[in-house]
């Protein structure tokens, strides 16, 4: 089997550590992985000057701004792999990353299988208690995956990988209607799942994302989520992702409830802000 790693990119210097970790990979060699990295909008000159002469590496760039998925749609339209892997531009992956994959697919060719890895923090970041706070459920949930197992509403792209022959012979697309941060991979994972995507999860496949974040990033993004969430409802009638009926108004008692208990704990009041950004209060 052949893998093709598709990296939607803005040019982020996260980037040339991302395709050190690659390149570093044990059998890596053996594996022989095709590399697409592709820029949203025009190529970073500097970066591409670092990476032109790697030959395990494609450039591809969109020309115009179409946002991470119409990134990884021009990724999946040059992508000559069996399996598709889909990771970041920041997230940096360990030594038995690649291997892990490859060994999954030989395991499971059901062309309905794929494997979603862990993506964890980098060793400063993990230090930090808001970046903690981010992996229960307002970035990834790995604690209730991990307990439950991966669906398609885990459906992260930061570190996870797919057959091309799930995406049919005209292969599918990611939506572009989404725009900014939030929902356009869950809603394909969606589709994949109507077409029988059976998704495992592996803890020890493992990346390393090194993207600081702040609470203003938290709230922005969370509106931005917000808005995406009502786009996946329109596409997808059958499916509530946003909060209805008895559970929108336990989520707003809940906020209100905890305005008391704010004073004596930061990562209440980070969950409190991010409630509110969620359901528009």
């Amino acid at each position: 089997m052949k893998l093709s790693i598709i990296i939607p990119t803005i040019g982020r210097e996260t980037l040339l550590a991302v395709l050190d970790g690659i390149g570093a990979c044990e059998e890596f060699e053996a594996i022989k992985p095709e590399i697409l990295v592709v820029f949203d909008g025009k190529e970073n000159e500097v970066i591409v000057k670092k990476i032109q002469n790697d030959k395990n590496i494609k450039i591809l760039e969109t020309g115009e701004k179409v946002f991470a998925s119409g990134a990884r749609n021009l990724g999946i339209e040059k992508a000559t792999g069996d399996i598709i892997v889909f990771i970041g531009d920041d997230t940096v992956p360990k030594k038995d990353w690649l291997k892990k994959i490859y060994d999954f697919h030989i395991k499971f060719p059901e062309k309905e299988r794929g494997l979603l890895g862990k993506i964890s923090w980098t060793k400063s970041l993990a230090k930090d208690s808001f970046h903690k706070f981010l992996e229960t459920g307002p970035q990834f949930n790995f604690p209730q995956i991990k307990k439950h197992g991966a669906t398609w509403r885990h459906f992260y792209t930061s570190n996870i990988s797919v057959k091309k022959s799930l995406f049919g012979e005209v292969p599918m697309k990611f939506s572009t209607e989404f725009k900014g941060w939030g929902f356009e991979d869950i809603e394909f994972g969606y589709r994949l799942n109507k077409r029988g995507l059976v998704l495992s999860f592996d803890e020890s496949c493992e990346v390393l994302h090194d993207h600081p974040q702040n609470f203003k990033d938290l709230i922005r993004q969370t509106i931005q989520a917000r808005e995406n969430a009502k786009i996946f409802e329109k596409l997808h009638p059958e499916i509530k992702i946003l909060p209805q009926g008895g559970k929108f108004v336990l989520l707003r008692f809940l906020i209100f409830l905890s305005w008391f208990f704010v004073p004596y704990s930061k990562k209440l009041f980070w969950w409190r802000e991010w409630k509110k950004a969620w359901i528009g209060f």
